[in-house]
């Protein structure tokens, strides 16, 4: 019977090379769900939806190029600190690896952002005064 043959490697190596295949692991899921975001189609809600805003509000150019992203507006339209949370998160690249929207999308998206923050303004309180300092 031949004998098994084996080679040394340290334990750093296997980690090294563990990470690695973690990681490509990890960008060929992301490559899956930005291919499976891309494909996505506007939703008869939301098209409800953006029926119901002012004609100047509705974000067209968002819809027909990134329909995932306005789906997920509308879903989250009547959670205002879910909505509002959200609608931050994509104006806003807080990761800072992200390529921006065309300028129009971007455009759309900042003037639904100021929308939803006049039909939602900031409630105050004596607090809040308070907490500032103000008198």
């Amino acid at each position: 019977m031949k004998s098994l043959e084996f080679e040394r490697v340290s334990v750093a190596d296997v980690r090294r090379e563990l990470d690695q295949e973690r990681t490509q692991v990890e960008e060929r899921k992301r490559a899956v769900q930005r291919t499976s975001q891309t494909s996505a189609v506007l939703l008869d809600e939301t098209s409800r939806w953006m029926a119901e805003l002012p004609v100047h509000v509705r974000p067209i150019a968002c819809a027909g190029r990134f329909p995932r992203i306005v789906n997920s507006i509308a879903e989250r339209w009547r959670r205002v600190a879910q909505c509002e949370e959200y609608l931050d998160s994509i104006i806003v690249d807080l990761r800072g690896d992200r390529t921006g929207f065309p300028a129009e999308v971007a455009k759309e998206l900042r003037v639904l952002r100021s929308h939803y923050a006049d039909l939602h303004p900031q409630q105050s309180s004596a607090w809040d005064l308070v907490e500032r300092g103000d008198k």
